[in-house]
C-alpha cells in the first residue's frame, strides 16, 4: 500500500469506529468469538499501538535511528485490553480517535521519500509503506472479526 492508501483507510478506521458510539452496550461487550476479546478490547488494544508508534518510532525513524525490538506485545495487548474492559465505551472510542488522529496528522507531513527509506527495529529491516501496511491489516483483520461476531452486513467501512 502507499501513503494514501494507508492514510484513507486510517481515516475510513476513525468514521467506523467513531460510528460505534451508536452501539448498544451488548454488542461493544460482545466477545469477537467464543473465549476471545471483546469489541471493546479490540478497540481499546490500538490505540495504544498508535500511540506508542507515535512517542516511541517515529522521530527516531525519521531521523535515522536503529529501535530497540517491541516491548513485550502480550502484557502491552493485555494490559490495554484490560484497561478497555474498564472503561466506559465514549472514553475509549475518544481515546482512539484521537491518538488516530494525530497519527494521520503525524504521517501526512512525512514526506513521501521517507515511506521508502529502509530503517531497522531490532534485526529487522522494514521502511515506513511496508510498516503501516501491516497495521492496516492488522486493523482490517480485527475489524472483520467484529463485522462476522456482531453479524453486520458487508465491509467495516
Amino acid at each position: 500500500m502507499n501513503k494514501a492508501e494507508i492514510l484513507a483507510h486510517f481515516r475510513a478506521s476513525m468514521d467506523w469506529i467513531e460510528g460505534m458510539k451508536e452501539w448498544e452496550e451488548a454488542n461493544w461487550r460482545s466477545p469477537i468469538a467464543e473465549g476471545k476479546w471483546t469489541v471493546a478490547e479490540v478497540v481499546g488494544h490500538l490505540g495504544p499501538w498508535d500511540r506508542f508508534f507515535l512517542t516511541d518510532r517515529l522521530h527516531p525513524i525519521l531521523n535515522g535511528e536503529a529501535l530497540q525490538p517491541y516491548p513485550g506485545f502480550e502484557q502491552f495487548n493485555a494490559q490495554s485490553a484490560e484497561l478497555a474492559r474498564n472503561q466506559m465505551k465514549e472514553q475509549t472510542i475518544q481515546e482512539f480517535l484521537l491518538t488516530r488522529k494525530k497519527l494521520v496528522d503525524e504521517l501526512s507531513a512525512v514526506p513521501e521519500a521517507k515511506w521508502a527509506e529502509p530503517f531497522t527495529i531490532g534485526t529487522n529491516t522494514t521502511t515506513l509503506e511496508s510498516y503501516f501496511t501491516g497495521l492496516v491489516e492488522h486493523d482490517e483483520h480485527h475489524f472483520e472479526q467484529i463485522r462476522r461476531a456482531l453479524d453486520l452486513e458487508g465491509r467495516w467501512t
